[in-house]
């Protein structure tokens, strides 16, 4: 059995809308709220309700996570971090993004990273969530995102201590969660949860194994993705290519309330797949929203996951990877 690090990263923050709002209907029951805040557009819910109905309709669809995100891009409402880790320097440049203002967001649930925005925000009723690096903040709307800045300076310095999985209550508006999870411990602790696959120099399979608590959203599932190297001078990065990809999985995993709920401790499992000319095949096997909790997290026990890629002009055109649990 493999272990898996609990993502927890605790969000929060208030909608401040300093320009117009934007109201997107994708259909009658469903509204995208889309506020400018501090010169950026991101996704705010009213209700946590309205949220609830925005992720079960893209995880019961299989909506195809990044071309949405393109699509909402496109139409101006806003840039998800799902397009922006998946733009080469030009695209970038284009949105007026900055490689150094990117956060950093340890998820490898492309639905969590079509609901960010560039700055890893998301508006849930009178709050703002933000993601990034070691970090959750959240911070209320009138003050803005100012003492997100004296934080990281006095912590730098030495000033203030925070331990992982503690919240700090910074200021009146802002607090602060050291997620118990980093982009090292993910790759060393929890290596077995994502394994490459290469067609040749050029092209590979990422399989992947996820699950995360991030404090309103909480999440674990399994996908299977193929990257292309791309090259300019002498850089080369590594972006998501649509292309027929296959996932299986038979697992099991636990069920936990989060403090505040009714006591909850199940075991519970998931089998099925998902064969797809997509940019990812993934199954979310269950997923819990809330505010200013979500009331699940999920801890996986045991079993796999099965994943196959095609890339058809290279030699081998087929790779495939068996992970455990």
């Amino acid at each position: 059995m493999k272990k898996i690090i609990m993502i927890t990263v605790i969000a929060l923050l208030a909608v401040s809308c300093k320009e117009e709002e934007i109201v997107s209907n994708q259909n009658e029951e469903t509204i995208e709220i889309q506020k400018k805040h501090e010169g950026k557009s991101m996704l705010h819910f009213d209700r946590v309700e309205e949220l609830q109905f925005f992720i079960k309709e893209r995880v019961e669809s299989n909506t195809n996570y990044l071309e949405e995100a393109k699509a909402f891009s496109e139409r101006g409402i806003y840039n998800p971090l799902l397009l922006v880790y998946n733009l080469d320097q030009r695209e970038a440049e284009i949105l007026g993004i900055e490689e150094k203002s990117i956060p950093t967001v340890t998820s490898n649930d492309d639905m969590l990273l079509l609901m960010l925005n560039e700055n890893g925000e998301i508006g849930i009723e009178d709050k703002i969530f933000r993601i990034d690096g070691e970090f959750v903040y959240t911070y209320t709307a009138s003050s803005g995102s100012g003492d997100i800045n004296n934080f990281i300076e006095q912590y730098q310095t030495g000033k203030l201590k925070i331990r992982r999985g503690e919240t700090l209550e910074f200021s009146k508006s802002l607090s602060v969660f050291m997620h118990e999870n980093t982009v090292k411990n993910q790759e060393s602790v929890t290596k077995a949860q994502t394994n490459y696959q290469y067609f040749g120099n050029n092209y590979r399979m990422k399989a992947r194994q996820f699950d995360g608590f991030w404090g309103f959203y909480s999440s674990i599932g399994a996908s299977t993705k193929v990257e292309e190297r791309k090259k300019f001078l002498w850089w080369s990065w590594w972006k998501t290519a649509k292309t027929d990809n296959r996932l299986e999985y038979d697992m099991a995993f636990e069920v936990r309330s989060t403090p505040g709920f009714p006591p909850v401790n199940i075991v519970t499992s998931a089998s099925g797949s998902r064969y797809c000319n997509c940019n990812n095949a993934q199954r979310t096997f269950a997923w819990s929203v809330g505010f200013p909790w979500a009331p699940e997290r999920y801890i996986p026990l045991e079993g796999e996951s099965r994943h196959w890629a095609h890339w058809y002009t290279t030699n081998p055109n087929t790779v495939s990877v068996t992970l455990q649990y």
